[in-house]
This record gives C-alpha cells, structure tokens and sequence, in this order.
C-alpha cells in the first residue's frame, strides 16, 4: 500500500512522479511544451527589397495597401504603422527588379482617394548617445 497510492511504490501515475496524478503532476507543467514562437513576428528583409510609403489615410489597412503593391509585384510583405510612424508604411518584394518597378507605378497612385508617396526603404540610423 505505503504512500505513493495504490501500493505502487515511488513512481508511476500514482506516486510522486507520472502524467496522471502525485506530485509529479505539479512541476509537470514547467517541462512542457514551452512557450511558442511569440505571435506578430516580422520576417528579416533585406532593405534593399522593401519601399517606404507615405501619406497613407487613416484608417487605411495593409490589405488596402497590399491591393495597391500588387499592381507592381507580387509583395512579400506588407505593414500600415500605427502610433509614431502613423500615416506611414512599408511595402517589402521578393527582388530588386521588383522594387524598382514599384517605385516607378506606385509614385502618385490613390488610397482611399490619396496621393500616396513611395521611396527606397533607407534604415534609421540610432540616435546618438549623450556623453
């Protein structure tokens, strides 16, 4: 009998340790599967093959502006900043030629009747640190 229930020693699904029950079951959760991936992650594009566009309506979601970079290419990704870069997105393409098509079709094109602008995706250099 003893303490583990039903008589079957330390382990197993009755005692201290198994799936099913005794002690084990509670630290069971710490070595599970783990936390995941994260959810929204954004995929690492080259800045070469990405767009900036500017003057985007309030309001105005990614699949608006996904509509309007699939005139000049099948687009990788797509994103509409919300918050401090409001009014300001990003239109990333699988080549260079792609991009340079984008540039040229998309400069002046209508979302939600306006005029959007678009230029080469140029990484912001860190803001300098005070000594």
């Amino acid at each position: 009998m003893g303490w583990g229930g039903n008589g079957k020693g330390w382990g197993g699904y009755g005692g201290w340790g198994g799936y099913g029950g005794g002690w084990g079951n509670m630290w069971w959760p710490m070595y599970g599967k783990g936390k995941g991936k994260g959810k929204g992650r954004k995929p690492r594009i080259d800045p070469s093959m990405k767009i900036w566009v500017g003057n985007i309506p309030e309001g105005a979601t990614w699949k608006e502006l996904q509509e309007i970079g699939n005139a000049a290419g099948k687009t990788k990704w797509v994103e509409v900043f919300k918050g401090k870069g409001a009014g300001t997105g990003v239109i990333a393409y699988k080549t260079t030629e792609e991009v340079d098509t984008a540039l040229q079709q998309l400069q002046g094109a209508a979302l939600k009747d306006t005029i959007i602008q678009v230029d080469r995706w140029v990484k912001a250099e860190p803001a300098p640190t005070a000594a």
